[in-house]
């Protein structure tokens, strides 16, 4: 099975530019027509999805969806607002009211995907807490693989100003995971990188934005959090039967491929 993950596009429609610089519409609008290509039985949307939360974004991003050739799983992020996301997207199957956490399992023909919201209205951090492990409880399956797809990783980055905004909660759902062992890995967004780690005994990763990225700047480096336009990009998730999970960087814009082959000698 082929996810894509796609996250952090802090969609502004056209011809609005996030900050005065990003044109997150067109970046959008490159890795879609990149994924086209890939072939995904899913795209998997992990949050921040707009970043005012308006339902003008919500509309822009539902029109650009539809281009997609496969079935899309969407879950929100602190710039979200969980009751104009649900009206927008009706389709994605949350349970509870409007203004209800946007908790979703999406059953694959590899496993289960456990779509957990950590957004705490007004908040940029997130949090696991008990509704949440109670729904984790709830939702994961006694047999058979799973995946925990969560927007804020509750893992520190070495990122100081991202970590100061992580999941918190992170002991409590530590400890669900050590009872779990069926949950095969953590897929998280929020940092705008691809970082790579373990937590509780899980491979755990975030994915980068298609649109703007968070600067590199690493513990005992000068300087506020930031925000560098390096190339977006989104990942390809491999998730095949009896096989570990395996995940591909794939950058918006493909550069020039050649051939071993015929290059010569």
């Amino acid at each position: 099975m082929r996810i894509v993950q796609l996250s952090d596009l802090h969609l502004q429609p056209p011809p609005s530019l996030l900050y005065g610089r990003v044109d997150t519409a067109a970046c959008l609008t490159a890795a879609l027509a990149r994924i086209a290509t890939l072939a995904p039985d899913l795209v998997l949307l992990s949050g921040d999805l707009a970043d005012r939360g308006s339902a003008v974004e919500y509309d822009w991003l539902a029109r650009a969806l539809a281009s997609l050739p496969c079935p899309v799983a969407l879950m929100p992020g602190n710039h979200d607002r969980r009751a104009a996301l649900r009206t927008a997207f009706p389709e994605q199957h949350w349970g509870g009211d409007i203004d209800a956490p946007c908790h979703r399992r999406l059953d694959t023909p590899e496993g289960a995907l456990l779509l957990l919201d950590t957004l705490v209205p007004g908040e940029e951090y997130g949090r696991v807490d008990a509704a949440a492990l109670a729904w984790l409880e709830s939702a994961c399956p006694t047999t058979g693989r799973a995946l925990l797809v969560m927007h804020h990783p509750p893992f520190a980055i070495g990122i100081p100003g991202m970590d100061a905004i992580a999941c918190r909660g992170e002991a409590a759902l530590a400890a669900w995971l050590a009872r779990h062992d069926n949950v095969e890995a953590l897929l998280c967004g929020h940092v705008h990188r691809f970082v790579s780690t373990v937590f509780a005994g899980r491979p755990a990763i975030t994915a980068p934005s298609p649109a703007h990225q968070i600067a590199l700047a690493l513990e005992g480096t000068p300087g506020d959090l930031a925000f560098t336009l390096e190339p977006g990009g989104f990942l390809l998730h491999l998730w095949r039967a009896g096989q570990p999970l395996v995940t591909h960087y794939v950058p918006n814009t493909p550069a020039p491929t050649y051939r071993y082959a015929d290059l010569g000698g």
